[in-house]
């Protein structure tokens, strides 16, 4: 495939060819020409890269559309590999398949709050980290007796 004008060199394009056929980043970095040794270390920094993340995305949604594949076709297939786990009574199958969904519906994603805090409380927080350990144990032992 051909650059989509990001600075990616022919080994970088090479690496996202490869990725794509099984999604193991260090096994790519291998058959794109990286050497075994920094081939996990390759395979970390290229995923990392907001050019190389970019035309993979744009290479996976092209490889969708041509396939003509949905995130509700796929999910719709997952569930009749449940119903069919179910009834040939294979839990482990019917788990694996069911843990997919959960991935593809984000729900093993880490919850993000937003917390703001006001100059007073960022005063309190300056006045906790400089604490050393002793004083906070100490003031957590005196929070015990309290309540």
């Amino acid at each position: 495939m051909q650059n989509t004008g990001n600075a990616l060199t022919a080994k970088q394009l090479r690496w996202i060819d490869e990725y794509l056929i099984d999604f193991n980043g260090a096994a790519a970095a291998v058959r794109a020409g990286y050497s075994e040794k920094s081939a996990r270390s390759i395979a970390h920094e290229n995923a990392t890269k907001p050019d190389i993340q970019k035309v993979l995305q744009q290479r996976q949604a092209m490889l969708a559309q041509e396939l003509q594949i949905t995130q509700k076709s796929v999910v719709a297939g997952l569930m009749e590999a449940v119903q069919m786990s179910r009834e040939l009574r294979n839990p482990a199958a019917m788990v694996a398949a069911l843990r997919e969904i959960g991935k593809m519906l984000g729900y093993y994603q880490p919850e993000v709050r937003r917390v703001e805090i006001t100059a007073a409380q960022g005063l309190v927080q300056a006045d906790f980290v400089a604490m050393s350990d002793a004083q906070l144990l100490a003031l957590i032992e005196q929070g015990a007796v309290a309540a």
